[in-house]
């Protein structure tokens, strides 16, 4: 062979050489960044909140609470938001609520007014979630969503009080992240959730041998429920709600055409549809009156109702909506 061809051939090679080695670095550098998002121990969770109802008081601004074993995370978002995004570790539990805060019935939504403790409440039940297990994602995409229900607000609500009062008895972060991964909290929303889809059907399919009585879950016995979740004993019964009457505006002397809310929103299909109250034995609750006044009933029985009318506690903190 001559000397020219061997050596065009032996340059040949040693091109075609480096261009290979440049071939597979790129291969692993993709694969390696690949392997980085797959193995990563956080993810970006998309947050949904839910739609605000044009009956009800102006909406002003959202309180956005965040708390996990050690983490927590505290904001404002405007009446105007739909959704917000964290970055969260993989499969720990995290209970997050969305606290409505709404504006007097004389302060139109959006208008900052020259006096704002004099202009919003806070009134409404939390909606809530707890991620992981309300999560839906695409894997291939990498997005995960979750959506916050105003049935599953008790739940983030309760798991945010076992929070903190474990942490006021000082276990470990990593004792207490164990003990919020062992519960079943997937289980404990769907009970409830159940509970209420039961309760409601009571309304609209009456059956002699059923008394027709919402189920509320703020109405549960907080203690012993609290109680039991925080040695990790659950039971569906802990659930339950006891000493519950089904009492009409009429005997809770509510003014017929009063326009009446519940703290609690699922509840409000029944009052508005039937015009009927859910209480609880001796416990007071408040019900929201006019979109102005608050008015306070205690039951002792179904026909012993009575009631105090108040003017709407006003919410005292400063006014802000941090992005």
């Amino acid at each position: 062979m001559p000397e020219f061809a061997f050596s065009s051939l032996y340059y040949s090679m040693r091109i075609l050489k480096k261009f290979l080695m440049i071939i597979s670095w790129a291969v692993v550098l993709e694969f390696t960044g690949c392997q980085n998002d797959i193995l990563s121990d956080e993810e970006k969770v998309d947050f949904t909140l839910p739609s605000w109802p044009d009956a009800y008081p102006a909406l002003s601004r959202w309180q956005i609470t965040l708390l996990a074993a050690d983490f927590e995370k505290e904001f404002y978002l405007p009446s105007g938001a739909k959704n917000f995004s964290i970055q969260l570790k993989k499969n720990e539990p995290v209970c997050v609520s969305a606290n409505p805060v709404t504006l007097l019935q004389n302060i139109e939504a959006g208008e900052k007014p020259e006096s704002s403790q004099a202009a919003e409440a806070k009134f409404f039940k939390p909606a809530g979630t707890v991620y992981p297990y309300c999560s839906r994602g695409d894997f291939y995409s990498g997005n995960t969503e979750c959506f916050l229900t105003w049935e599953e607000g008790f739940t983030a609500a309760t798991m945010q009080k076992i929070i903190r009062s474990q942490r006021e008895s000082g276990i470990s972060r990593n004792k207490l992240k164990s003990f919020l991964m062992e519960f079943n909290w997937k289980k404990m929303n769907e009970k409830i959730q159940a509970n209420i889809a039961d309760s409601i059907s009571t309304f609209e399919n009456p059956d002699e041998n059923t008394k027709a009585r919402f189920y509320n879950p703020w109405q549960i016995d907080s203690t012993n429920l609290l109680d039991n979740l925080t040695f990790a004993i659950f039971d569906s019964k802990y659930l339950n709600t006891s000493y519950i009457f089904t009492v009409s505006k009429e005997s809770a002397k509510i003014p017929a055409q009063a326009e009446i809310f519940s703290s609690f929103i699922p509840e409000n299909q029944i009052l508005q549809k039937y015009g009927l109250l859910t209480l609880k034995k001796k416990r007071p609750q408040s019900y929201l009156l006019d979109k102005t006044y608050a008015v306070t009933l205690n039951a002792a029985s179904a026909k012993n109702v009575s009631a105090t009318f108040t003017y709407m506690p006003i919410l005292i903190e400063d006014y802000e909506h941090p992005e």
